[in-house]
C-alpha cells in the first residue's frame, strides 16, 4: 500500500523522521508538533545499540557498590513506591548537527531531535535512601539493558552513564515509570527509564538495570569517548563532558524554503534551556539587522519545559526574507550567532535561520 491509498486524514498526519535505521534514530516532525507535550508516537528515538528484550518478569533493578546494602526490586514494587509527576524536556545532544560549519559526523539531526513529556515515577533520592549510599561513593552509574557491539570496539558493551553524586541534581532525578500517563513505550525505555532535568538525553538512561554507587569516576565508552566537547578531532587530552543542555530556539511555521503569501501571519516556534526558564524570545525578520520580540504562549511555565512563542508579521512587501529567533534564559544566556565548533557536533544552540519567499500576486 502507498501513502496514496491511505485515507485523506491518515496522510495527513507525520510521521517520525528516519535518521539511521540500525540502531533505530528517529526525528520528530517537529514542525507539526502543535502541542505542549509531545506525543509518544512522535517524540524522537535515540539508539546507539539495538532495542533490547526484557521480560518482565524476570527484571529487577539491582542497586549496588558503595553501598550500605544491595537491594533489588522488582517492577512490581517499584509500582507501589511514592510517585511524583515532572514535565520535562529532553533534547539530543546532536540536534542541530546537520546546520553545524564545518560538518561533523554522527546522526544528522536537523532541529527535531527534541521533545516535551510528562514523566511519572519513582524519586532516585527515594530509592538512594533505601541502599544507604556510602559517603566513599562519588558518582552513580545507571546500566541501560540495550547491549551491542560498538565500532570501535570488538566486545559487546552495555549503554552506560554516570551521573555526579551531587546532591541538588539527585534531588530532581526521576526514575521514570510512564510516559505522558502511560506505561513508557518500549522504545523509550519501558520499564524504568531515568530522567535528568535539565541535561542532554544522553544522561537520560533507557530501559536501567542496574544502579550502582562507585568510589571513583565513570571512564565507560558512552561517558569517555562519546559526549565530550573536543575542538580537535581526536585530542581528548582537554575534552569537557556534555552535560546541561545550552538555551536554544526554533522556528517551527514558515519552514525553510517555504513560499508564502502577502498578508497578516503568526511565525511561530520552540524555545527551552537547562536550568532556568526562557525570558524572552526575539526574531528578525531582515536577517539579524533588527530585532523584535515574540510572544510567550505557553500553556505551562515551568523549569525544564520548553515555551512556545509566536510572532505577529503582516507582510506588505513581496521578496525573499531571512528569518532568525534567538532565545534568553532566566540564568542570562543568550543563543549565540554560532556555536563554539567542536568535533562531535554537539549542543549546536547557534541562532535558527531560514529562508522564505513572498510572491507578488499577479492581477
Amino acid at each position: 500500500m502507498t501513502n496514496q491509498d491511505l485515507p485523506k486524514n491518515i496522510q495527513d498526519q507525520p510521521g517520525l523522521i528516519p535518521r539511521q535505521v540500525m540502531p533505530e534514530n528517529m526525528e520528530s516532525p517537529i514542525n507539526h508538533v502543535l502541542t505542549w507535550i509531545t506525543p509518544n508516537e512522535l517524540f524522537y528515538a535515540r539508539n546507539h545499540l539495538p532495542y533490547p528484550t526484557i521480560q518482565l518478569e524476570s527484571w529487577a533493578l539491582v542497586l549496588g557498590g558503595e553501598v550500605g546494602k544491595s537491594i533489588n526490586f522488582t517492577y512490581e514494587q517499584l509500582k507501589q513506591m511514592p510517585q511524583v509527576d515532572k514535565f520535562v524536556t529532553i533534547e539530543c545532544s546532536g540536534n542541530k548537527r546537520a546546520l553545524m560549519e564545518p560538518p561533523t559526523p554522527g546522526e544528522q539531526w536537523q532541529i527535531g531531535a527534541a521533545g516535551n513529556a510528562k514523566w511519572t515515577g519513582v524519586p532516585l533520592i527515594y530509592i538512594l535512601d533505601q541502599a544507604e549510599v556510602k559517603e566513599t561513593a562519588v558518582e552513580l552509574v545507571f546500566t541501560g539493558f540495550d547491549s551491542g557491539v560498538r565500532p570501535d570496539m570488538d566486545t559487546s558493551v552495555n549503554f552506560e552513564r554516570s551521573l555526579p553524586l551531587d546532591k541538588v541534581l539527585i534531588s530532581e532525578c526521576l526514575l521514570a515509570l510512564k510516559m505522558n500517563d502511560e506505561p513508557i513505550p518500549h522504545k523509550h525505555g519501558f520499564p524504568l527509564r531515568l530522567i535528568v532535568p535539565g541535561w542532554y538525553g544522553m544522561a537520560h538512561v533507557k530501559w536501567i538495570s542496574q544502579i550502582t554507587a562507585t568510589a571513583i569516576p565513570f571512564k565507560g565508552p558512552f561517558q569517555a569517548i562519546d559526549y565530550v566537547y573536543i575542538t580537535n578531532d581526536g585530542d581528548y587530552h582537554n575534552s569537557v563532558p556534555v552535560t546541561e543542555m545550552k538555551v536554544n530556539s526554533i522556528i517551527t511555521w514558515p519552514s525553510k524554503g517555504e513560499e508564502i503569501h502577502l498578508g497578516p501571519h503568526s511565525v511561530r516556534g520552540l524555545a527551552w534551556t537547562g536550568k532556568g526558564t526562557i525570558s524572552m524570545v526575539e526574531i528578525s525578520i531582515d536577517g539579524g539587522m533588527t530585532w523584535k520580540a515574540a510572544q510567550l504562549i505557553s500553556p505551562e511555565h515551568k523549569q525544564y519545559t520548553w515555551t512556545f512563542w509566536k510572532y505577529s508579521w503582516d507582510i506588505t512587501v513581496a521578496g525573499h526574507y531571512f528569518l532568525l529567533v534567538r532565545a534568553h534564559d532566566s540564568n542570562g544566556n543568550i543563543q549565540p550567532k554560532a556555536a563554539p565548533w567542536n568535533a562531535k557536533g554537539y549542543g549546536n544552540n547557534s541562532i535558527h535561520q531560514i529562508a522564505i519567499t513572498v510572491p507578488q500576486i499577479l492581477h
